[in-house]
């Protein structure tokens, strides 16, 4: 089976906190709503919802056998997303960037505004044509190095490592 799944790691403290929200919400859902009346099936709602998210994480889904790809969002062990087929690989490159986002000062009346950025490594496949698509971003370098590898062995293509730095 040429299968692979690459999911970034979730902090201790999100997956202890997230389980305790998800399972409070759903017990008072379950036993303590009855008592109470539907007054604070929103509240229950709300601590499930929360608690779920944050023992979610994203990756990545290699079917080699397919020739496919997916981003997946995985909750509890279900990954989502949507299948892509691979283009027709030349060769592939890793390397480290920088992305930035700027929040608020799109309307009429806001001035204020927010950058952030973060440091990314991003895997990009580079068909026959020499157009680059984006596979994954991602902050974990081990992990990229790993994905590229995958596909050097499967594909037998090269792999263009650009996260060296000159000294």
């Amino acid at each position: 089976m040429k299968k692979f799944l690459y999911l970034e790691k979730i902090p201790l403290i999100k997956i202890i906190i997230g389980n305790i929200l998800w399972v409070t919400g759903f017990c008072s859902l379950l036993f303590i709503n009855i008592t109470l009346g539907p007054g604070f099936l929103v509240v229950w709602s709300l601590f499930i919802i929360v608690g779920l998210y944050l023992i979610s994480t994203d990756g990545i889904e290699l079917d080699f056998n397919e020739n496919q790809y997916r981003q997946v969002f995985s909750i509890a062990g279900s990954n989502f997303g949507i299948w892509k087929d691979f283009p027709n690989i030349d060769y592939i490159t890793i390397f480290k960037t920088t992305i930035t986002q700027t929040i608020g000062g799109k309307t009429f009346g806001s001035t204020a505004t927010a950058t952030m950025s973060d440091k990314m490594v991003l895997i990009n496949l580079f068909a026959e044509n020499k157009k680059p698509t984006t596979l994954y971003m991602t902050k974990n370098p081990e992990m990229a190095i790993e994905i590229a590898k995958k596909f050097h062995e499967f594909y037998n293509i090269e792999v263009i490592n650009k996260m060296e730095t000159k000294k």
